[in-house]
């Protein structure tokens, strides 16, 4: 009895939106056996969690100071309107979900993620309640230990 009820609470209880990534890619999934591929992935499934749960500080703290993202929103932001933009709002998921196609070291030392996103909106983000789906290029640089997001694009091709 006890193990169906804990059960049913399970299945009632709210569950944190949490974000992964995934790849259909052999050479990605050997790539993420590299410590510091390993990290930005991390720091990416964070990032991404941090976006859903409208965790302002966590999706903060991932930017670079210098960070700049040519954003689906047809303009170039810094980690300030990111920061805004997260708090007003504006970026507002119910899913993400993010499909790495290419992940690398590039030669200064940065780490490369490009691939596929698909979010849904919520709230006063746009294209609230549909589907969207973008393709991205991350750039991350290790700034003292810690994998900060320094370049991102993101350019949505289809809205269901």
């Amino acid at each position: 009895m006890l193990r169906l009820l804990a059960g049913t609470l399970l299945l009632i209880a709210p569950t944190p939106a949490l974000a992964a990534w995934s790849t259909t890619s052999k050479t990605v999934r050997e790539a993420a056996k590299q410590p510091d591929i390993a990290a930005v992935l991390a720091a990416m499934s964070r990032l991404d969690t941090a976006t859903m749960t409208g965790d302002r500080d966590g999706f903060v703290a991932l930017f670079a100071d210098d960070a700049l993202v040519n954003s689906p929103f047809n303009n170039v932001a810094n980690k300030a309107e990111a920061s805004r933009r997260i708090g007003g709002g504006v970026i507002d998921y119910v899913a993400y979900d993010r499909v790495v196609d290419h992940i690398g070291v590039r030669a200064t030392g940065e780490v490369v993620a490009m691939g596929s996103e698909i979010i849904r909106p919520r709230g006063k983000a746009l294209h609230a309640g549909k589907t969207v789906h973008r393709r991205f290029t991350d750039i991350w640089r290790n700034e003292g230990g810690t994998w900060k997001l320094t370049l991102r694009q993101s350019t949505i091709f289809k809205v269901d």
